[in-house]
């Protein structure tokens, strides 16, 4: 079992690396960002991609997910290849037959999103780029079945410091604002699309089959109703927030959002570029059940330590890094984090209803989610402003999470052990009340003690006695290991020197 966990981690850790140092790197970005974006603008380039997500949902139709479930329901190389194959055509017709109807509409989704037209060249921008972005979905679809992650990770890192260049060059040398960062997502779009389409063209023969679509459609179809049920939960708040209070609200929850969604970015992220193939290949394991439990088991872990870094730090990271108007964003990020723990408790809980291939279950789970999302922007955003909307995100994840539980134990039985995940989040809550209480003058030093004390989880949970057996003895045997290491470094050096 520790076989399957260990390539499981290693592939998560370099996707995790690659994504930690891509958000690194956009957290640094930020006092350039807010400098030369103001509140308002901030606010529309998240309306701006929120747009690019909402279209994306029903012309993707879910076909990359349907790929990786049935990809591993053959054998042969020539079916797997083609269901590949099939993917990939089919996006194509879709994505360019509605890239042509959007633009000749893009004044009129400006009017309707925006109330003026004047919108409606950076909407051309967005348009394309999201075709790029959709036209790539199945070659890197294709790397992750391959594992081929250091290959994905690679041709990330190079899109990031492209993109990055660009936008310090279109916002600080030329001031062009919100249209700057839209030009770089274009271009960097654009070579990715160019270098992942010949990749993938080098692999396989281009051949299509019905049989197969049909197949992909009826799985993928549900998915797409689910994605857009997803899309409310993900986003819905920030044009409940523009409706009733301003685009500068929508700016500063913005900023808190991308800190509470970091366990997300950081742990399930990278977790579900290996994890979304991986699971159904796990299927064929005699003890799949177990090796299920143990993997959620440790995927907690790894979002409640992320998640307890984030929450004790984040007020003095805010206010180091952040322009003044920005900084009560702290205040929201909390109950966000919370919910997009919940949410990744929702991602893992699934696998029973995708195994069975019911996914319409989860479309009617999420729309009903999503409603009451809705619902409680509507009720608690004129009450309690941006905290009604990070409330709203917390209590619609959590309920999500429960009720997928159930019909997803009842086709697939799992025995999660809820009491050592419970000894983790009771743990992390006394970490972070102690953490409340540490507030020296000095914000450097108030970081430091804070990041210590986020790091003592894992010995915190050694003495509750939360490691089993077989844990302890793994962990022994890597320290080991590590200090015959570090031994043979310094005697290497020192011999060097002598």
């Amino acid at each position: 079992m520790f076989g399957i966990v260990k390539n499981i981690a290693k592939h998560s850790l370099i996707y995790g690396a690659a994504d930690f140092i891509s958000r690194g790197i956009g957290f640094f970005m930020i006092p350039l960002y807010t400098h030369y974006l103001s509140p308002a603008d901030y606010g529309t380039l998240e309306i701006l991609d929120l747009i690019s997500y909402v279209i994306s949902l029903f012309l993707a139709m879910g076909i990359a997910q349907s790929m990786f479930r049935f990809y591993y329901e053959y054998e042969d190389k020539e079916t797997r290849a083609k269901v590949i194959s099939v993917s990939l055509i089919t996006l194509w017709v879709v994505t360019l037959t509605v890239l042509a109807i959007l633009l000749l509409s893009s004044r009129q989704i400006s009017i309707l999103v925006f109330k003026s037209p004047d919108y409606y060249r950076m909407l051309y921008v967005v348009f394309i780029t999201l075709v790029m972005h959709l036209s790539n979905e199945i070659p890197s679809g294709l790397l992750r079945i391959e594992q081929r992650s250091v290959l994905y990770v690679t041709v990330n890192l190079i899109k990031l410091v492209l993109a990055l260049t660009l936008n310090i060059v279109l916002l600080a040398k030329f001031h062009m604002g919100i249209m700057g960062i839209l030009i770089s997502g274009l271009v960097v779009a654009m070579l990715n699309c160019t270098f992942l389409l010949i990749y993938t063209l080098r692999k396989i023969k281009l051949t299509y089959s019905f049989k197969i679509l049909k197949e992909l459609l009826r799985y993928g179809i549900p998915i797409m109703w689910s994605w857009f049920g997803m899309f409310i939960l993900h986003f819905g708040d920030r044009f409940i927030l523009q409706r009733l209070m301003s685009l500068s609200d929508v700016g500063i929850y913005s900023l808190a959002y991308k800190f509470g969604y970091m366990p997300n970015f950081l742990i399930l992220y990278p977790f579900q570029m290996i994890w979304s193939p991986r699971q159904f290949d796990l299927m064929k394991e005699p003890d799949a059940p177990k090796i299920y439990s143990t993997i959620f088991t440790y995927f907690m872990f790894a979002q409640i330590f992320a998640g307890l870094g984030v929450l004790v730090m984040i007020k003095d990271v805010i206010i180091t890094i952040a322009d003044p108007q920005f900084h009560e964003a702290y205040k929201y990020v909390v109950s966000i984090l919370l919910g997009y723990i919940a949410y990744g408790i929702f991602q893992y809980m699934q696998l029973g209803i995708l195994v069975h291939k019911k996914t319409r279950i989860i479309a009617i789970l999420t729309l009903l989610a999503a409603a009451l999302n809705v619902g409680c922007n509507f009720v608690l955003v004129p009450a309690i402003g941006i905290w009604g909307a990070a409330l709203a995100t917390f209590i619609s994840w959590a309920f999500l999470a429960v009720c997928v539980y159930f019909p997803a134990q009842r086709l697939y039985h799992i025995p999660f052990d809820f009491i050592r995940i419970g000894k983790m989040v009771m743990t992390a809550a006394v970490i972070y009340a102690i953490a409340g209480l540490v507030n020296p003058t000095n914000i450097i030093i108030s970081m430091i003690l804070k990041f210590a004390l986020a790091c003592t989880f894992p010995i915190a949970l050694y003495l509750i006695r939360f490691y089993n057996k077989q844990e302890l003895s793994k962990i022994k045997e890597v320290i080991g290991q590590l200090k015959v290491a570090i031994k043979e470094k310094y005697a290497a050096i020192f011999l060097g020197e002598v």
